[in-house]
């Protein structure tokens, strides 16, 4: 999408006029959101009203042979070396993390993480020495595809499953950009994500989330092949779900490099995501890291998150490949 175009249709009082001729949409899902990878269209009330929406342009969801291979391959060879080149600001933040935590704890699973690219990179920056296992629990095609790429590169301590209730029990869980997809990952209708594992993980560290003051809203977003629901959390029902199970925020930072725009809906407009890390009331009072909880529903400070994100890019310049 032009950048006029996108300015008229996702960020105008235009594009929300342009909303009351059902036409206007009809034709430009069918002419534009359709044919663009990453697109999003549409305001649902429920995960069901956004796939059946999205039914009707093709095939729904991930579990797709097209988009697992741009997922896990991109545009690498299968069995090239090579990590995505692109390191994304809000990385920073969870590879800190990670360095920080996986002195005392050895175990990540790794909910939606497609072919192990986060993985990849952690090992390009030299961050997982003292990792014992990180298994990423993804959908079947995704799945296929990243063990047949960690089998040629030789990698030893990477495994894949589809489902969380059997992966093994895991120190760390990260989620990075995957709950925003699930059908249900609060655990509003069945069993969430952390009803779904086999034990708590001490630190649960979340990216690239989108939180909203208002109730939760679904869109559908488009990645060619295929197309999936995409949800905006209430930012207080998000909290409230960790928060049942013990966990609490010790660490937020932005994700400017993540925007929500939806045509004829600039009311919805993100310029940032966001990103935390959780940790449970059990690893907070063993003292093994040191606590720092900021208000749940305040939103990230500029000079907190420059800070932060410098912080990262300073300690990740002194790690070698």
């Amino acid at each position: 999408m032009n950048r006029l175009l996108k300015a008229l249709l996702c960020h105008s009082v235009f594009g929300a006029w342009l909303r009351r001729l059902p036409f206007a949409q009809r034709l430009y899902a069918r002419i534009v959101w359709s044919r663009r990878m990453n697109l999003m269209f549409g305001v649902f009330d429920s995960f069901g009203e956004a796939e059946a929406f999205a039914a009707g342009f093709g095939k729904v969801g991930w579990n797709d042979a097209a988009l697992a291979k741009v997922l896990v391959e991109g545009t690498r060879p299968a069995a090239s070396p090579a990590p995505p080149k692109v390191l994304q600001t809000s990385q920073f933040a969870v590879m800190l993390w990670l360095m920080k935590l996986l002195h005392s704890r050895g175990t990540v699973t790794d909910l939606g993480g497609a072919g192990g690219g986060f993985y990849e990179l952690c090992v390009q920056y030299g961050l997982l020495d003292r990792l014992t296992r990180w298994h990423v629990v993804d959908m079947p095609e995704v799945v296929k595809r990243g063990n047949e790429r960690h089998r040629a590169l030789g990698s030893s301590k990477i495994s894949f499953g589809t489902d969380l209730k059997a992966a093994p029990r895991a120190d760390i869980l990260l989620a990075l950009g995957s709950l925003q997809c699930m059908a249900d990952p609060l655990g509003e209708r069945g069993p969430g994500i952390l009803e779904g594992v086999r034990a708590s993980s001490d630190v649960v560290l979340i990216n690239k989330v989108p939180l909203i003051d208002g109730d939760d809203v679904w869109t559908a977003q488009n990645y060619l092949s295929s197309a999936s629901p995409y949800r905006l959390f209430n930012r207080r029902k998000f909290f409230a779900y960790f928060e049942r199970h013990g966990y609490r925020v010790v660490d937020r930072w932005a994700v400017p490099e993540l925007a929500i725009e939806i045509p004829f809906h600039p009311e919805r407009v993100m310029t940032e995501l966001e990103g935390f890390c959780f940790m449970h009331d059990s690893a907070i009072a063993d003292g093994s890291l040191t606590s720092r909880r900021p208000s749940r529903s305040a939103k990230p400070a500029t000079a907190r998150r420059l800070h932060c994100q410098q912080k990262a890019r300073q300690s990740l310049l002194h790690l070698g490949p």
